[in-house]
């Protein structure tokens, strides 16, 4: 939900809505953070492959309580965060979530551009470059 919150209209697909996750804990690995937000981690690429299982799992909670609506496009599923969902974000308070909104924004203007497969490629490169060190 806190990835869905940096949109303000359109929506997201889940494989974006889950790369951008990604890319928000591991920033600094993706030069969007000074740290990772789950610290430094040799494995942390080896997530990625359950990110998509996870995130879609908590989409379909999330639709089914109403604070996150689903579209049907052309292009697929798009995912947004309902008026109910970001009341529910305001209520949350930690310095966790602030230090997540920030690097998530900084990843959405940094990709905001680039395709879904664009997105993934470039992981999946930084995936090699992480095995190769």
């Amino acid at each position: 939900m806190l990835v869905l919150s940096i949109i303000r209209s359109g929506g997201m697909t889940i494989d974006r809505l889950s790369a951008y996750d990604f890319m928000t804990i591991y920033g600094k690995d993706f030069e969007v953070s000074d740290r990772n937000l789950h610290g430094d981690n040799s494995y942390s690429f080896s997530e990625l492959s359950s990110k998509r299982a996870v995130c879609s799992e908590g989409i379909k909670m999330f639709v089914l309580d109403g604070l996150i609506a689903v579209n049907r496009t052309e292009g697929g599923f798009l995912y947004k965060l309902t008026a109910a969902g970001r009341k529910y974000i305001g209520t949350l308070e930690s310095d966790y979530k602030d230090q997540y909104l920030a690097i998530a924004e900084t990843v959405h203007k940094k990709y905001a551009r680039k395709s879904d497969s664009a997105i993934l490629k470039e992981i999946s490169g930084k995936a090699v470059q992480s095995l190769r060190r």
